[in-house]
């Protein structure tokens, strides 16, 4: 494989036929977040007894009411309440928005590449549309690398209810014990997870390849991803190898104006722009690799 050619390749499909850009804009924008848990809890020692304080088997916890806690606040609660399950839902349905629209912009870009690279003319609608009609084939794909760190999440949510019964009924005697014990597991749990996790990223990359360009399932897909990765291991360790350096050197050269772009928001949409640029040259590197790889 004459990487030099592949890479140059890339770029001048990349420079000649800018819709690729506009794609890659659409992928830049599903950019990962995290949320995390906490749980903070208050010794319940009663110091004047020198001794634990242990609550009557049905004493509840008491909490404020409803009306004085809004008379503190000096807002009304449900209405509050209401506007922060609005919103939490609102920001929740445009990520998925996003991330539909950057997973069919993916498809669009490998659907592109693959036609100007055979000769044929192309443009963002056509694009589009590809990646369109194997919309929920690409979803699916997208998904699966998920799966074991949300099982992880959910059973981390799971574990942490338990452990804060057990602390509340045993005044944190047991739970303290519980939480150390919980987060033992769960660092077990992450650290089984996270090859899979990785692994599964990976195979994406070929998975909605084989699926654009070979009309293949989420599970063939994935299956002849695999196949296409065994086959060429040492070319495609020596791609990712090449993206990786060319990610650091992008983020060294963009370390001052990275700054400048973030303290002025009206140049946000040319740090976009750059992005959707990177984003469409390596979808672009990685869909001619795919072509001569599984060339026949």
């Amino acid at each position: 494989m004459d990487y030099g050619k592949v890479l140059r390749r890339a770029w001048n499909i990349v420079w000649e036929h800018k819709f690729l850009i506009l794609l890659g804009v659409l992928v830049a924008l599903s950019g990962g977040g995290g949320s995390g848990v906490s749980a903070s809890g208050a010794g319940n020692f009663d110091w004047g007894a020198q001794g634990p304080r242990v609550p009557p088997p049905r004493e509840l916890p008491e909490f404020p009411e409803m009306p004085e806690l809004g008379r503190d606040l000096g807002i009304p609660v449900l209405p509050a309440i209401v506007l922060i399950v609005v919103l939490i839902g609102l920001a929740l349905l445009l990520g998925l928005v996003v991330w539909v629209v950057s997973t069919i912009a993916r498809g669009g870009l490998i659907a592109g590449v693959d036609a100007i690279d055979a000769g044929s003319p192309s443009s963002f609608g056509p694009a589009w549309n590809a990646g369109w009609r194997k919309g929920w084939t690409l979803l699916g794909i997208g998904i699966l690398p998920t799966i074991p760190g949300l099982v992880v999440f959910l059973a981390g949510l799971a574990g942490m209810g338990i452990a804060l019964d057990l602390g509340r009924a045993f005044e944190g005697q047991v739970g303290v014990r519980s939480v150390f014990g919980l987060a033992a597991v769960l660092v077990a749990l992450a650290c089984v997870a996270m090859p899979f996790v990785v692994l599964l990223s990976v195979l994406r990359t070929f998975a909605n390849r084989a699926c654009v360009l070979e009309g293949l399932g989420v599970t063939d897909a994935y299956r002849r991803g695999l196949a296409v990765l065994i086959n060429n291991i040492g070319p495609a360790v020596v791609v990712l190898l090449i993206q990786i350096g060319i990610d650091v050197l992008l983020g060294i050269a963009m370390i001052l104006p990275g700054i400048m772009i973030a303290l002025c928001c009206v140049l946000w949409p040319l740090f976009l722009l750059i992005r959707g640029a990177i984003a469409a040259y390596f979808s672009t590197l990685w869909t001619l690799a795919w072509r001569e790889w599984t060339a026949v």
